[in-house]
């Protein structure tokens, strides 16, 4: 530890005294590299990022206050050769040294190497700011147009500049803006009565205030919602260009007379309907002009085809929001564009409207479909604790519009070829196997016994999935049998509101060849073989009775005085009932999710999701079988019964420049009842990995301050929580520098776990271990990688100095992803 810090320390000592000597290497005499702007308001200094907005002339980019793109750019020679013979000429001693080491061949590699050397790092780099005064009036300019904007009219803008002899430069932006105008007084001027009677009724809800501030951004913000007044009243004619505002200030006040038109182009202004709707389901430019084959009316919509129909109009519908004779609206019109597109069955959706006589619409929805059949191929290596390594490859077929009513139909099976180092077979490098199968249907409306429309309206965008899988292992898991089931509906209430309902989220697993474990890990086996022969001579052990021996013998008593072998059987026995776990899941889950992100480019949002679950109240009740252990069975397999919550909370806050703050705080909680006494392992919490404590591997921690050596650590309490700091290095490199924080418990009454491994209570949040690291990412645009290093600050399981006692390379964790890890 003491010898990592010291080298920090010099790293970064010769980080800054590098670059303390180079920041004006490519900076002339007569220039001056630009490091820092100020913008100074009214005598006190602006940090706003909305004002800062507005400068012109930024410095060079900083990475924790160290301008790392100038210096990598410094690194490079700009001024190197461009051709061999230039730098033959320019460096005969290189050069004859080279040549007589080397060949003439080798030293023009040598001279390409250099030459591309350098520009890699001129490229990459950021070449100095250098100040200009050009830039600087702009940025001025720039001030004093917001600020008059703002409703500061006598606002007054400035700059200084600050030299310094090392030829480095700071800019000080002045800006006085004097006293603000208010609205004083407000008139609105509409002589058409119908766009009076409109805006009349609306006129509550106006950005323009008596009393209020003078800013053009409350007149842009009225122009928009007027015009989206009209237009979602059947003004379909109506732009924003018909409102004009006229302002009429003095004495730091103004008069504001609000006017629109009543025609544009010498057309009057009248509320139109839409008469007739017609939707060509199977659209092509290149054939637009042919005539439709196939057409059908139904409700008043007009469905034409150029081949035969192939959706069924009264589904299809429940995606358009137009209605005939109604009034034109803007809302409704994206609304359908909205929908028709989440169906995945259409390439493009286009809504044109044509104007008839007597003031009517004539709406066109063109629509032209997606192939019908598609397949998709993938493949990925995977490698873990337990398998050494994996191949896997999917095949993926896909039906669009099955049913004629938008249904995507997906059928996929998947193939995994795995080198595991506890399988029966070691000879071969592939000595085990998985294999599966699933199909899933969605239908983009609630199917439902009952009627829901009421309750879950189209507007929601609700959908339905069906899903059935199955799955079969080989020697991993002693040739396991899995069958799943969903039935998933979801809806969104509002932009940023999404539900789902899983009626059903199944799962059977069922061991196929428990008999064989010990046959199949046989390391295992061969541990309890010793610690029979040193502690129990006298006692006989088979591979039919290892979990017997373990019941019997593996006591209290025995842990008092062989605490190691105690530990290590148990082990044995705990990894066996996780192995050879066979359950029925039949649960029901609701979840919530918030997240007011506008795009997948917004950095700046929150996010939080609630997932509530149940599992096996109903099934428990009407089955009557039962085992030797009095648990109740379905197909002779214990039935789960538990209930369990999960609450995630993220935030994300960008700064400036691809600089992002993101936290992400998670905690779930698992409470088997009745006819379980624990969570079955598919559905229990584990910490670690790439996603999750970085510092740790998948299943390496917990629960609690237990070490148990198992492959597979798992609980029914976690919690996780993590504050990541993400920035921009260079170019499409960026960095992070991370603190991840969390752990699990135990909470159930199972005898299996040590009171190390149990929550109890607030004095449990010691036992939360910490791992902090930093990463790379190289961002590709569509795909981001992702290489995290994780360092274990603090161990709950030490006896002791539980702080930073493995930091460093030797024992931190390697993360590869792909995306950010929340």
């Amino acid at each position: 530890m003491k010898n990592n810090f010291i080298i920090l320390i010099i790293l970064l000592s010769i980080t800054f005294s590098f670059s303390s000597c180079n920041s004006v290497k490519y900076v002339s005499e007569n220039e001056h590299l630009l490091t820092q702007n100020s913008i100074i308001v009214n005598n006190k200094k602006n940090v706003k990022d909305e004002i800062s907005d507005y400068i012109i002339q930024r410095p060079n980019q900083l990475v924790f206050g160290v301008p790392f793109p100038l210096y990598f750019y410094n690194i490079g020679n700009k001024n190197f050769e461009t051709t061999f013979e230039e730098w033959e000429t320019n460096h005969p001693n290189t050069y004859n040294f080279t040549n007589s080491v080397f060949s003439k061949k080798q030293t023009i590699g040598l001279f390409n190497f250099k030459k591309n050397t350098h520009k890699w790092w001129l490229t990459n780099g950021e070449e100095p700011v250098v100040f200009d005064s050009k830039k600087a009036k702009l940025t001025v300019n720039n001030l004093t147009n917001h600020f008059q904007q703002e409703g500061y009219f006598n606002v007054k803008a400035s700059y200084k500049v600050n030299y310094s002899k090392n030829k480095k430069a700071t800019v000080n932006y002045i800006v006085d803006t004097d006293r603000v105008y208010t609205i004083d007084s407000i008139k609105t001027s509409i002589e058409s009565k119908v766009l009076d009677s409109i805006y009349s009724l609306n006129k509550k809800k106006s950005y323009l205030k008596k009393g209020a501030q003078f800013k053009y951004s409350y007149f842009t913000d009225e122009q928009d919602r007027i015009t989206e007044l009209f237009r979602n009243s059947g003004i379909y004619r109506f732009n924003k260009n018909a409102i004009l505002v006229d302002a009429d200030t003095a004495n730091y006040k103004s008069n504001i007379d609000l006017i629109i038109n009543d025609s544009i182009a010498n057309v009057p202004f009248k509320i139109q309907k839409i008469k007739n709707i017609n939707i060509y389901t199977d659209f092509s430019y290149n054939t637009k002009d042919n005539p439709a084959k196939d057409s059908l009316n139904y409700n008043g919509f007009l469905f034409l085809s150029q081949k035969n129909l192939k959706y069924n109009p009264k589904l299809l519908l429940n995606s358009v929001f137009l209605e005939p004779n109604s009034i034109y609206q803007d809302k409704t019109r994206e609304l359908t564009r909205k929908n028709l597109r989440r169906l995945n069955n259409f390439r493009t959706v286009d809504i044109k409207y044509n104007e008839l006589e007597d003031d009517y619409l004539e709406a066109s929805i063109y629509l032209t479909p997606l192939k019908k059949y598609s397949i998709a191929v993938s493949s990925e290596l995977t490698h873990s604790n337990i398998r050494q390594l994996g191949i896997s490859t999917k095949l993926s077929f896909l039906n669009r519009n099955i049913f004629k009513g938008s249904e995507i139909l997906k059928f996929s099976v998947q193939g995994s070829f795995l080198d595991s180092k506890d399988a029966a077979d070691n000879e071969k490098f592939f000595n085990a196997w998985e294999v599966g199968a699933d199909v899933s249907i969605e239908s983009p409306r609630i199917l439902f016994p009952v009627n829901v429309n009421n309750l879950i309206s189209k507007e929601m965008s609700p959908a339905t999935m069906f899903t059935i899988g199955t799955s079969l292992q080989n020697n991993i898991g002693l040739d396991k049998q899995k069958f799943t089931g969903i039935i998933d509906y979801t809806w969104q209430t509002t932009k940023t509101k999404k539900h789902s309902f899983q009626i059903l989220n199944a799962q059977f697993i069922k061991n196929l060849n428990i008999d064989s474990y010990f046959d199949i890990y046989t390391s295992e086996y061969n541990d309890l073989v010793e610690i029979q022969e040193e502690y129990f001579s006298g006692v006989d052990l088979s591979e039919d009775s290892a979990i017997s021996f373990i019941k019997t013998y593996i006591n209290d008593a025995f842990e008092s005085s062989n605490e190691t072998e105690y530990q290590t059987a148990k082990n044995i026995e705990a990894r066996y009932n996780i192995i050879t776990e066979d359950v029925v899941i039949p649960s029901v889950a609701y979840t919530f999710t918030y997240n007011n992100s506008e795009n997948y480019k917004d950095t700046n949002f929150s996010f939080f999701k609630a997932r509530l679950a149940s599992s096996g109240s109903l099934l428990t009740y009407l089955s009557s079988e039962k085992d030797e252990s009095n648990v109740k069975t379905v197909f002779n397999t214990p039935i789960a019964q538990y209930a369990k919550m999960d609450l995630e909370y993220k935030k994300f806050w960008n700064f400036s420049l691809e600089n992002v703050l993101a936290f992400r705080s998670f905690i779930g909680i698992a409470l088997p009842y009745n006819n379980s006494n624990s969570i079955p392992f598919s559905r229990s919490y584990y910490i670690g990995g790439p996603n999750d404590l970085r510092a740790w591997k998948i299943y390496d921690l917990g629960p609690g301050t237990t070490k148990t050596g198992l492959e597979y650590n798992i609980g029914n309490l976690k919690f996780l929580s993590s504050l990541e700091y993400r920035f921009k290095i260079i170019n499409s490199v960026k960095g992070a520098f991370f603190i991840d924080a969390g752990n699990i418990w135990d909470i159930s009454n199972s005898e299996l776990n040590t009171s190390e491994a149990k929550f109890k209570g607030f004095s449990s949040l010691q036992d939360i271990a910490i791992g902090s690291g930093f990463g790379l990412r190289y961002d590709l645009s569509f795909i981001l990688i992702r290489l995290d290093l994780g360092f274990k600050t603090y161990e709950p399981y030490l006896t002791q100095n539980k702080w930073f006692q493995h930091v460093n390379f030797k024992n931190n964790v390697y993360n590869f992803g792909i995306s950010y890890p929340f």
